[in-house]
């Protein structure tokens, strides 16, 4: 009897996602136990090139690193910190982590990025800081902070901004601290703080701010730090805050701006005010610091611009013990020719430009 023997040969063809982000870099982390190692990657940052060891936090620091794509760093289920420092990072893409429930603390500093896309920092539902600062950021794509649940600090501050979106940071309702200082940003828009309810320290610091729209500062009862010194404000207008504003410290230093009108005096309270280096009229500048004293506050010298040398004040060309609520484009050009005539020099720095 013959038997037909059939042979089945299965071939069984399977797709394994290859990770080539990284090539050759070294890396230092810390275990669960704090104990440092070094290790060299040429896949992507994830447990299988640990070997047995578990890494906690991971430092990336000088390595020569173009760019971050999706599933950069995955399958690390202890990790808490990464920090990319120093690299010359000019792209990245959405989803650079998968599956890093515990990671709280997200660096990519001091590189090249431009452009921060639409989900990047999306699956991290642990991460409460983010940090990017020092790159060249010129653009943010909508949503691109948008359903981060934990997040509660952001520090963007040394970029390349022009522009500032509430849009960015739609659902991301735990935040706290936001650092947008030493950009390039032009205006605050209108409700641009409206669902961050929990935000206490707002930095927009040395910009190019010359607009706060109305209702800009909505939602917002309370602020430990408002920084908007080194900036083009000429006015800080009455629709721009919420009735009676609780501020700890409020940073106009820098500005351009001649009087703050008795109706914004009365719907903000501030204990500690920096004011310095505004071409205020004399008068006005009297009723400032009254409204400081009245909320039992202080007017503290800022850190930067200055000392004796610094004009504090000037009168208008029609002399006037009362502060009139314009603004008064003369007192500012003589404050400004005072600043420039001083000997020696002021500071690059600390001379508002015309």
């Amino acid at each position: 009897m013959n038997k037909q023997i059939v042979l089945l040969v299965c071939y069984c063809f399977l797709s394994v996602y290859c990770c080539r982000w990284f090539k050759d870099i070294t890396i230092s982390a810390k275990d669960k136990e704090n104990r440092s190692f070094n290790q060299t990657i040429n896949s992507c940052i994830e447990r299988v090139a640990f070997g047995g060891q578990t890494a906690k936090e991971i430092y990336v620091r000088h390595q020569a690193i173009t760019s971050l794509g999706k599933d950069s760093v995955r399958n690390l289920i202890w990790l808490q910190t990464i920090s990319f420092w120093g690299c010359p990072i000019v792209h990245i893409t959405s989803k650079l982590f998968r599956n890093v429930p515990r990671l709280k603390n997200v660096q990519i500093s001091y590189g090249n990025v431009k452009e921060i896309p639409r989900g990047a920092f999306e699956e991290l539902p642990a991460m409460e800081l983010l940090r990017i600062h020092n790159n060249q950021i010129d653009v943010i794509e909508d949503l691109a902070f948008a359903n981060l649940v934990s997040l509660k600090s952001i520090q963007a501050d040394s970029n390349k901004l022009e522009h500032w979106n509430r849009e960015w940071f739609t659902n991301t309702t735990k935040l706290e601290i936001m650092n947008f200082q030493n950009n390039k940003i032009r205006t605050i828009p209108r409700r641009a703080f409206a669902s961050l309810t929990n935000l206490r320290q707002i930095h927009f610091d040395h910009n190019e701010i010359s607009i706060i729209h109305e209702n800009a500062f909505e939602g917002i009862e309370y602020l430990v730090y408002l920084g908007l010194r080194s900036n083009r404000l000429k006015e800080i207008k009455l629709d721009m805050f919420p009735n009676q504003i609780r501020i700890k410290s409020l940073l106009l230093d820098s500005n351009y701006l001649n009087f703050l009108a008795n109706e914004v005096l009365n719907k903000i309270s501030a204990k500690d005010v920096t004011l310095d280096n505004n071409p205020w009229k004399c008068p006005c500048l009297d009723r400032i610091a009254y409204w400081v004293y009245k909320n039992n506050g202080t007017i503290r010298a800022s850190s930067e611009c200055a000392g004796g040398r610094i004009p504090v004040c000037a009168y208008p060309s029609t002399f006037s013990q009362t502060c009139l609520e314009h603004v008064d484009e003369d007192v500012t050009k003589k404050y400004l020719k005072n600043l420039k005539s001083l000997d020696p020099p002021l500071p690059e720095y600390c001379v508002l430009p015309d």
